[in-house]
């Protein structure tokens, strides 16, 4: 009958998420890509610590699907070997992201965590807005 904190919770950052996305521009979608990506990775490991396995299980989907689906497929390969490089590996982080949950692995998790976090760092340098920060959401 109502609604509860958690459930209201999550309405109104899927708000702020859907609201961000509608105004940002191609950098800042992908941006936006890179800071979900981490953060479900960071969700996992902390579900993974407290042996809380239906929450990371959540969080690794949706961080696989982020990397398979969102920053894998937002590579241009036809750029030449860069554009190859990068689809690899991201290729590789969504199969280690996978590893990772199914053997609840934390160190592959921190593995994927640290090479998305090097690639977000790059693509924010390159930004056209570079001055402003990318804005975590979850």
């Amino acid at each position: 009958m109502f609604a509860t904190a958690a459930n209201v919770s999550k309405a109104y950052s899927r708000l702020a998420v859907e609201s961000a996305a509608l105004g940002a521009d191609a950098h800042q979608l992908v941006g936006m890509l890179f800071a979900g990506a981490i953060t479900a990775i960071g969700q996992s490991r902390a579900a993974l610590a407290r042996g809380d396995i239906g929450a990371k299980a959540l969080a690794s989907s949706k961080a696989i699907r982020l990397v398979d689906e969102g920053l894998k497929v937002a590579v241009d390969r036809s750029v030449g070997t860069m554009g190859e490089q990068l689809y690899q590996i991201y290729d590789y982080c969504a199969r280690r992201l996978l590893h990772a949950h199914l053997k609840h692995d934390d160190r592959a998790y921190a593995e994927v965590a640290a090479l998305l976090s090097e690639i977000e760092s790059a693509w924010q340098a390159i930004s056209p807005t570079a001055g402003a920060p990318m804005r975590r959401v979850s």
